[in-house]
């Protein structure tokens, strides 16, 4: 399972996917921030689910300076630098949480945001959710801290396996959201060493 100690193990080395040196990471948080803008134009909440060390953060807070910001990760070592990384920007606040538990334990049950973005982690966090048959409970959790008419926006990276795992929850999503934006990326990885294929999609919920 990918849990608290593996994701401590993973930010043991700073940057481990290189988000805030890596052209190619960089590219797709700039393509979900203009999304954002696109579709929320002047958003007065945002949840980020997996900031990791803050990259994206950073981005989304100077983009949207009138936002209130919350980010969640599971890793307390990712939080420590995403904290460093938005000293100075006060709309910024962090939660760490394990969210394949209920959304209750942490404090978002209540919580009702504009958007909504996952970028690359709903495929770490599916094996749990699966074993544990709380999928159904997670979208039900998700959406219902979503506004009637707020965005979700999310990034997967697609192989075999993982276009299996993050299918099953778009069509979740189709049940109760419209898909109103929907590519596939193919772009070189300089951190990889090879050529990645990512997709881009935003759901805006109906009422």
């Amino acid at each position: 399972m990918f849990d608290r100690r593996y994701f401590e193990k993973v930010f043991s080395g700073e940057d481990p996917w290189g988000y805030r040196t890596c052209q190619y990471e960089k590219t797709k948080h700039q393509r979900q921030t203009e999304l954002v803008r696109q579709f929320a134009c002047s958003p007065g909440s945002i949840l980020e689910i997996g900031c990791a060390e803050g990259a994206h953060t950073v981005m989304l807070a100077d983009a949207f300076p009138g936002a209130s910001i919350l980010s969640i990760d599971i890793s307390p070592r990712a939080l420590e630098r995403a904290r460093a990384a938005c000293r100075g920007r006060s709309s910024v606040s962090f939660l760490e949480a394990d969210l394949t538990g209920p959304f209750d334990k942490c404090g978002l049950a209540e919580r009702r945001f504009d958007v909504i973005i996952q970028s690359e982690c709903l495929y770490y966090m599916f094996p749990t959710l699966f074993v544990r048959a709380r999928l159904v409970r997670y979208f039900n959790d998700l959406t219902g801290t979503m506004k009637t008419g707020s965005i979700f926006v999310t990034s997967n990276g697609l192989h075999p396996v993982t276009r299996l795992v993050v299918g099953m929850f778009y069509e979740m999503m189709k049940r109760r959201a419209d898909l109103v934006h929907d590519s596939i990326h193919r772009e070189w990885n300089e951190v990889r060493g090879k050529y990645g294929t990512y997709d881009l999609k935003v759901f805006r919920l109906r009422g």
